[in-house]
């Protein structure tokens, strides 16, 4: 008399439930090794318009205000996203010049979300747009 093996019936169990779940198994190398995601950066570009007798400071405060919107809505966006990196471009009577390039990764954002800190400034942006300070 010939009798199954406990673990062979087991496996013949599974395989069914699987089955009859609409589940499937995959046998290939992708059941050995996941494929790897495919992580990125996301650039954006923002226009910025000075408002009529709006000091510089306040315009770049504007900047950093809108930069670190569009950092929190690009990682919440997406989780695919490893790192952000946004141009705030200022804009007044004609002229155009960079506010300020904000580029952050994802962890570092999780840690300290401030714009002012992982952002970099053009000191000639004033002069560019024609703002006195």
């Amino acid at each position: 008399m010939k009798t199954r093996s406990p673990s062979l019936g087991k496996i013949v169990l599974t395989l069914g439930i699987s089955f009859s779940l609409g589940g499937s198994i995959g046998l290939g190398s992708s059941a050995i090794a996941p494929q790897s995601a495919l992580a990125y950066t996301d650039t954006t570009t923002i226009e910025l318009y000075r408002l009529a007798g709006e000091s510089f400071p306040i315009l770049l405060r504007r900047a950093e205000i809108v930069a670190r919107a569009a950092a929190q809505r690009s990682f919440d966006r997406d989780i695919l996203i490893t790192s952000v990196s946004i141009d705030v471009v200022g804009k007044n009577n004609g002229a155009i010049a960079p506010l300020l390039r904000l580029q952050v990764n994802r962890q570092t954002w999780q840690r300290q979300p401030d714009p002012q800190r992982w952002a970099t400034y053009f000191p000639n942006t004033p002069f560019l747009l024609g703002i006195e300070q």
